[in-house]
This record gives C-alpha cells, sequence and structure tokens, in this order.
C-alpha cells in the first residue's frame, strides 16, 4: 500500500510490504541548494516566526528530548534562536488499533537520510506516521536538549500487506543474522569453531540457533531469524488435512527437520504426497586402502556415490519415525520421485496444493527447505492462490516426475522411450521464449527451465535495460555477463512517455529547474569477487575471445549502487554457522520500475544465469502490474540493501582518518550536500522516493 501527504514545509511517501514501511521525505520547492547552509536557514524562517516556533500539531508526546507540548506545559511556541541547525528528520508511529506509540529515532538521534525504513512493522496493521524536521540548537528549550522536533507535522497513515489472504502471500526471513540485534539477543551463546571456505582455513564466531542449550532462547532464535517463513512454510504443508488432498514437491536440498516432518505428518493424514527431489552423484574408483579394486577380469571398479545434497536429504528423509508402519511404508516407498536426468541440477523449491484433484495454490521462492536457507542466508517464499498458476506447475511437475532428460533425448539404452520430448522442448512448448518488451498490464508469467538457448536470459537483459526510474536486483552468485553489460551502461532521461503514478506528475511539476528524474540500479550481492579472481576470470574470457564484466566494473557507472553481504568488523556481529557457501543473500529477484503504477518484478529459484536458463529444472515468474507485490518486495530489498550497504562503507572506512563513529551525528550542513547535488546518486534516491 502506498500513500502520500504533505504540508508548506515536508512531502512523506510512505510504502508499506508485510514487515516492513518506507518512507520518503522532501523539503518542499528546494530542488538543488548551493550553498548549503541556505537551507538550514530557508528552514529556520519556514518554522520559526520572529524568533518563536509552533510545535503544535500532534496528539502524543514523544520522547523528552524533544519540544512537545507536554514538555512545555502546554505552551504552543517557545524561542529559537536563528543559529538552528537543521539535523534531519523526527519519525513517530502509532497503531492504530491498540493506540501504541513509539518513536522511531535510535537513541533519540535524527536521520540523517532522505528515506527511513521502519522494519519492525507488523503485517496486516494500520499505522499513523508522524514527521517532523529536527534541529540542532545549543539553547535550552526543555532542559538543554540536543535534538529538537520543530513544525507543524505531516501525519499520514497506511496499511501493511497481510501474507495470509489474497491472491499472493509473500515471505521473507530476516537475513540479517550478523546484526546488532542478533548478537545483542543472544550473544552468550557465542561459540568458536573451525571452518574451511574457498580454500581458506580459518576460525570463526558464529551463534547457532541449534546449539543454544536452553529449549525456550533456541526456540526464539529460530522464531527471530525465520520472522515468519518458517512458519508460513509449515502452515502450507498443513493446508493439506486429509485424503481429498494431495500436495506435490520439487526440493533440491532437503534437510531442515520441520519441513520433511509436516509432509511425514502429511502422508500419516492420508494425503497423497509426491515430492521429486534432485539425486545426483558420480561413479568413483572403489579403493582398498591405497589400492585400486578390479574385478576378475582386470576391470576398475567403480561404485556410485552421492553428491552432498543427495546424501544429506537422505539421512534427513530416512530419520523421520511414524506411528503406523503404513505411513512408513508409504514414506520411503511411495513417496519419493528421483530426478537423475537433469542437464545441470533439479534447483526448484516448490509445493503445489492439490483439493480433489484441482491443484489450487503453489508455494515457490528462493527457500531451500534447510536450515541455512530458513534461518541464515536471505531468502523469500511466495504463495500464489490461484488455480491456473498452480496448474502450470503441476504440469510441470507431472514432466518432471517421469525423470525426463534435461535437454537431449534419450537413447535406447536408457530405456526410455525415445519419443518422450527432453524438458527443454517442453518447457518452450509450455511457455515460449518471450520476445520484445512487456505490454500487459497486470499478469503473472511462469517460466520453467531448462531451455533450448540463453535466449530467455538476454531477454530478462534487455528488460533490464528499459527500466526507467529504478531497478532492484539480487544476484547471490554474481552478475551474468548479458545482464552485467546492461549495468555497465550509463542511462538518463526524463519522465516522458512513462505510464507515471501521481507522485512522479508531482514530482515532475514541482522543481522546473531541475534535472529530469534518471535511473537508479541499486545491486544486491553475496559478496564481491576479490581482485585476484576478478583478474583470473578476464584472462579467460580473453583467451576466449571473449570479454568478462564483473563487480569492479559496474560499480563506478553512476546508475549503479551496489551493496554485499558483510557483518561489522569492529563489533561482535556473527553469522549462525549454518550456511557453508552462500552466507548473506540467496534470494534471485529483480524489481523494475517498482514505485510505478506498472512495476515487473521477477521472482523464483531460477538465478538470472546461464546454468539456471539452459541446464539446470527451475522456475521464474514474472508478476506484471501488480503495486502490492512490488511494495513487499521493494521494502524488503530496502531494508537488506541499506543493512549490508552500511556495514560494506563502514568497513571500508575503519582505521581511516576521516571515518566517523557507527552512526554518529552530522551537527552542520554538510550531511545534505550529496541529497541535493544532482550528480549524486543519494539526490537520486531523494528524487525516486519522494
Amino acid at each position: 500500500m502506498r500513500a502520500r501527504k504533505e504540508n508548506d514545509t515536508l512531502s512523506v511517501h510512505v510504502i508499506a510490504g508485510t514487515h516492513c514501511v518506507l518512507l520518503g521525505f522532501d523539503i518542499k520547492g528546494v530542488g538543488t541548494i548551493e550553498p548549503l547552509d541556505d537551507l538550514s536557514t530557508m528552514l529556520s524562517k519556514l518554522v520559526i516566526d520572529s524568533r518563536r516556533c509552533n510545535v503544535g500539531g500532534s496528539d502524543f508526546a514523544p520522547n523528552s528530548t524533544r519540544v512537545t507540548r507536554s514538555s512545555l506545559s502546554g505552551r504552543s511556541d517557545v524561542n529559537i534562536p536563528y543559529t538552528t541547525v537543521f539535523v534531519g528528520f523526527a519519525v513517530d508511529r502509532r497503531d492504530k488499533v491498540t493506540g501504541q506509540q513509539v518513536s522511531l529515532n535510535y537513541d533519540d538521534k535524527p536521520i540523517q537520510k532522505f528515506h527511513f525504513g521502519d522494519y519492525t512493522a507488523l503485517p496486516g496493521t494500520t499505522y499513523e506516521y508522524t514527521v517532523r524536521l529536527m534541529f540542532h540548537s545549543d539553547t535550552a528549550c526543555d532542559s538543554d536538549p540536543k535534538f529538537v522536533a520543530l513544525g507543524s507535522p505531516v501525519i499520514v497513515s497506511v496499511s501493511t500487506e497481510d501474507p495470509q489472504t489474497g491472491l499472493h502471500g509473500i515471505y521473507f526471513n530476516r537475513g540479517v543474522a550478523g546484526s546488532k540485534a542478533y548478537a545483542s539477543r543472544f550473544g552468550e551463546f557465542r561459540e568458536y569453531h573451525h571452518v574451511t571456505k574457498f580454500g581458506r582455513s580459518e576460525w570463526k564466531a558464529t551463534i547457532n540457533p541449534r546449539t543454544i542449550p536452553d529449549p525456550v532462547q533456541s526456540m526464539e532464535a529460530l522464531a527471530w531469524l525465520s520472522r515468519g517463513l518458517e512458519e508460513a512454510i509449515l502452515q502450507f504443508i498443513s493446508q493439506a488435512s486429509g485424503a481429498e488432498y494431495g500436495l506435490r514437491a520439487a526440493v533440491y536440498e532437503f534437510t531442515h527437520a520441520e519441513t520433511i516432518q509436516a509432509f511425514a505428518s502429511a502422508v500419516e493424514r492420508g494425503v497423497n504426497v509426491k515430492i521429486i527431489r534432485h539425486y545426483k552423484g558420480t561413479y568413483q574408483k572403489r579403493m582398498d586402502g591405497n589400492d585400486i579394486v578390479r574385478d576378475e577380469s582386470g576391470k576398475i571398479v567403480k561404485d556410485w556415490v552421492p553428491d552432498s545434497a543427495t546424501e544429506e536429504a537422505t539421512n534427513a528423509i530416512n530419520a523421520v519415525c511414524f506411528n503406523s508402519s503404513t505411513a512408513a511404508q508409504i514414506w520411503h516407498h511411495d513417496t519419493f520421485i528421483e530426478r537423475r536426468q537433469s542437464s545441470g541440477i533439479m534447483h526448484n523449491k516448490f509445493i503445489i496444493l492439490v483439493k480433489n484433484g484441482t491443484p489450487v495454490q503453489v508455494w515457490t521462492g528462493s527457500t531451500n527447505f534447510t536450515d541455512s536457507g530458513i534461518y541464515g542466508q536471505s531468502n523469500v517464499g511466495h504463495i500464489i492462490r490461484d488455480e491456473g498458476v498452480a496448474t502450470k506447475f503441476a504440469d510441470y511437475w507431472d514432466h518432471l516426475s517421469r525423470d525426463l532428460h534435461g535437454r537431449k533425448r534419450p537413447s535406447k539404452a536408457s530405456g526410455m522411450n525415445g519419443n518422450d520430448s527432453p524438458m527443454d522442448e517442453v518447457n518452450e512448448r509450455m511457455q515460449p521464449d518471450m520476445q520484445g518488451q512487456i505490454t500487459s498490464s497486470q499478469s503473472i508469467t511462469v517460466i520453467f527451465s531448462p531451455r533450448k538457448s540463453i535466449d530467455m536470459l538476454q531477454w530478462y537483459a534487455d528488460r533490464l535495460g528499459e527500466a526507467k526510474l529504478s531497478v532492484h536486483y539480487t544476484a547471490p552468485f554474481g552478475i551474468a555477463q548479458p545482464l552485467a553489460e546492461v549495468l555497465n551502461r550509463g542511462h538518463s532521461f526524463r519522465n516522458e512517455g512513462l505510464r507515471r503514478s501521481l507522485r512522479i506528475l508531482r514530482q515532475g511539476d514541482a522543481e522546473k529547474n531541475t534535472p529530469g528524474v534518471s535511473l537508479l540500479r541499486f545491486l544486491l550481492l553475496d559478496s564481491r569477487p576479490s581482485k585476484k579472481s576478478s583478474s583470473t576470470a578476464k584472462q579467460n574470457a580473453e583467451k576466449m575471445g571473449n570479454g568478462h564484466l564483473d563487480y569492479y566494473d559496474i560499480r563506478d557507472i553512476k546508475e549503479n549502487r551496489c551493496a554485499f553481504g558483510a557483518v561489522l568488523h569492529s563489533s561482535d556481529e556473527c553469522l549462525t554457522g549454518l550456511t557453508t557457501f552462500v552466507d548473506y543473500v540467496h534470494t534471485k529477484y529483480m524489481i523494475l520500475d517498482a514505485l510505478t503504477d506498472n512495476p515487473s518484478v521477477f521472482t523464483g529459484s531460477a538465478n538470472f544465469s546461464a546454468a539456471s536458463t539452459e541446464k539446470n529444472d527451475e522456475n521464474m515468474i514474472l508478476i506484471q502490474g501488480d503495486t502490492g507485490v512490488a511494495d513487499v518486495y521493494v521494502t524488503e530489498f530496502t531494508r537488506l540493501f541499506d543493512h549490508f550497504y552500511s556495514r560494506d562503507e563502514h568497513n571500508d572506512n575503519v582505521g581511516k582518518s576521516a571515518s566517523r563513529g557507527w552512526g554518529e551525528v552530522v551537527i552542520d550542513e554538510t550531511w545534505l550536500q550529496p541529497f541535493f547535488d544532482p550528480s549524486s546518486q543519494l539526490y537520486k534516491e531523494r528524487m525516486l522516493l519522494r
């Protein structure tokens, strides 16, 4: 949900997701400012009349360090000197049902940016936000406060999305185990253990929620990290309550005990449960000590050895206990279908709910059914309550269940019918490669992999290149070359021709002397490549006659803002220790022009990569023109981006003389400079969110 309010001084634009509410601020009538102190002077004149300021406009009294009606014993004005400096914004929130009210200013400090994320909201709740300008003054107004909120407030109400109702139910986990909040809550259970990653051996501190000895606190830690994602998975499965229901799933990594138990319990309830699981391995020489084993004819004996995903899932599946031998027999002999013939990996993570033979809902997204996927790295689960979409997934599932080859026709030796089409042909019959611009305004398109070529990957890149105002893109495994080529290009334009919201129309009319709104692309990576690996990749590409672009090429393009997973080096922040490869960001989604009336949201199991397009079993969904879906995704993206970007910046500046302390307030006008400099990214961000 979106809302916008303004007064003579201030405008506030609010975008509500489920757990996140994003507020964009702007000062009315100001485009670019030079010198900077002119802005503070102008604001002082707006809120101060003859050295007196109006403090009214609120029905409640926030913190004691703010100038409020109650703190002034009912007086509606107070003397403030002209030397007052504008230092940011004050935001208060009130639950309109319970009346509970809180200040959202951390330690009563001003918010020194032109957007703010309230990441403590609850789904399906209506809130009222009160926003004021905040000033710094050395003159006492209320026991000599350091910061005071002055002037008429902007008050705006908004309701968060409820994922348990409607067409879409979207659940993001916390995805920030490495945070001050997690360390503060559960830091007493920090442990050190030895890990090897990417060939590097080191000791790491972790707070593993599974090993917290107190069961109550362990459950609290798991719930805090899951943030509703685990509960949503279990609730989705529990909808299948009897024999009239069926569950059809396709899983890659499958070790989360609670999810596996939920499926097993469904079997015991009489639900028809079928699960296609990744089942791959390699043939390796059998060894007897240091000797290779050979048969009677001297031929080397080889054994099939499952890969780690297959072996770990097998162990977890076999660990389930049942109350009846009948259910146990069904579980071990009639529930699982092994996907052996994929051309890459069986990378899907979806569940279809079937009722009376009709597919009615589907669960999809990036979340592997593992502790790492649910409690560690950032992930999303997305429910679509639509028979048409669920039926498409069910048709795809039916073909996968026959273990068709991914890309090539089977030989007679395989024992399969030579007339069976491989999955790439099946998938392109179900949804041909998309062509040209997106023309629909309200639609859901399902795209399955593998496909015959990477043409769809190029199509994604082309659509990325057509974004008018914004891109929000997560890339856990790096950026595929077609997309990197687009991101390596600058792009700027005016708003003409775009299907615009009223907010953008106002934006275009308000500032006649400012540049047109230009594109801003936010890129969130799990990690940045090392300089060495980047150089090696470029050299290898050159040997093949190709180019190679990565983070180090696109980071300096003025339209791109990049962040990657990190913890604060100078703090007690640490991870859960549950992840072995991707520590921070595992989502695979892209939002184009999120805040317009016709946003595009791509989401699913598929990374935007060549392998996910032409090799792996994958799914991708394009949700077009649904602002509610876009609002959930963009607010969650901003939460994660701001979290990691601030850590990246702080870590890069540690030890430098110019570095400010974490959260230190700037009490002169220099903090404003990038927000009013048309060449800066923060200026573009202010214009985008205003």
